[in-house]
């Protein structure tokens, strides 16, 4: 009896201490494991929701209908671990038991809860930031990089001097502004060939400055024909260097200087809501808002309707018996799409008092 008994504390005390390295071992292992796909997961369920809310938001209101809007303000994932455990234990002669217990059986149980807090999109703050106009300072941080995947200047910039962009071809001569295709066709040339760059200015009224270098004379004609759409004179005699500050204005103000002005991520948005293609049937019973055509700023954006489910779709939305959605291969309109949004989030986390009280906070279990 003795024996059995010292065999039942042997076999409680392996259970006990298997138990908790198994533990130990499992929380290592699920912990990194939890991050590493639990992180995954909800990046790319909230990026894919956010394409869909905006999407929405775009085509109710191409139809005049209300739009509100929530923002992810807040991802808690609570992790619970339950472990359990089985020991079986034999008293009496071993034949009458043995082949017959399991000495012991455990296991560890994983839990994951995430709880979802969205935060209201409206107020002053919010109107005032997505009707705005762009920052100069933005344009500039886009003009610097190398991905030159859209036109920056076409997209955000609605008039340098006299050069007009307009959004929508409403007045006459009811087409683009071929000075201003030409601006940005020469800002293009020369940016590749090294000769132009745009650099920031410490000076507080200054946005940033158009520096044009070693242009001659492979480039002299080319800038020349650049600062004439700008109204601006060519460097007499030796050729030198050519330093255009920039300033936000609507005309230009100073000598030897540019005025720029920007559209607002409303008017970008805007003009994506003039790109949805509305059904024939909603035209023609006057559902949907008519828009002139658009500038440049908006050609080759479209939002494409069907009534099946589109099978090639970046994003897609339904409404009103109509699946409205991006077209997976048609690239400028997703990287028109991809800027606004991008703008449209700098709104939204500016605007957004994250010490308000949640509108909305949701337990959601995967």
């Amino acid at each position: 009896m003795h024996l059995n008994c010292c065999r039942f504390r042997w076999a409680f005390t392996f259970a006990v201490f298997s138990l908790v390295l198994f533990g130990l071992t499992g929380c290592a292992a699920i912990g990194p494991r939890s991050i590493s796909h639990g992180r995954a997961a909800y990046n790319a369920a909230i990026n894919r929701t956010e394409d869909q809310q905006l999407l929405l938001a775009v085509v109710k209101s191409r139809y005049a209908e209300t739009v509100s809007l929530l923002t992810v303000s807040g991802v808690v994932a609570n992790v619970r671990f339950q472990a359990t455990a089985n020991v079986q234990a034999g008293i009496g002669p071993p034949e009458n038991y043995e082949g017959n217990l399991v000495p012991f059986d455990g296991g560890l149980a994983y839990e994951e809860n995430p709880t979802i807090t969205y935060t209201p999109v409206s107020g002053e703050r919010y109107l005032r930031k997505i009707l705005a106009p762009i920052p100069l300072q933005i344009l500039l941080l886009y003009l610097r990089t190398d991905l030159h995947d859209v036109s920056f200047f076409t997209v955000l910039v609605d008039r340098i001097n006299d050069l007009r962009n307009p959004d929508f071809l409403d007045i006459p001569p009811f087409e683009p502004d071929p000075k201003f295709e030409r601006f940005v066709e020469l800002s293009e040339i020369l940016y590749r060939a090294g000769v132009m760059e745009w650099l920031a200015d410490p000076r507080e009224n200054v946005e940033f400055n158009i520096l044009i270098t070693d242009y001659a004379p492979t480039y002299t004609d080319l800038v020349k024909e650049y600062l004439y759409l700008l109204e601006l004179p060519m460097p007499a005699g030796k050729p030198e260097e050519i330093v255009l500050p920039v300033y936000f204005a609507f005309k230009k103000r100073y000598g030897d200087s540019v005025a720029m002005s920007t559209r607002s991520t409303g008017d970008l948005i805007q003009i994506l809501r003039a790109s949805v293609e509305i059904p024939q049937e909603h035209d023609a019973a006057g559902l949907a808002m008519k828009y002139p055509p658009v500038g440049l700023a908006g050609q080759g954006i479209r939002i494409r309707s069907q009534k099946e489910r589109p099978e090639t779709a970046t994003v897609a939305v339904r409404h009103r018996g109509h699946w409205f959605y991006i077209d997976d291969t048609d690239m400028p309109t997703k990287l028109y799409y991809r800027l606004v949004r991008a703008l449209w989030s700098m709104s939204i986390s500016d605007s957004t008092d994250r010490t308000a009280a949640p509108v909305l906070t949701v337990p959601a279990s995967r």
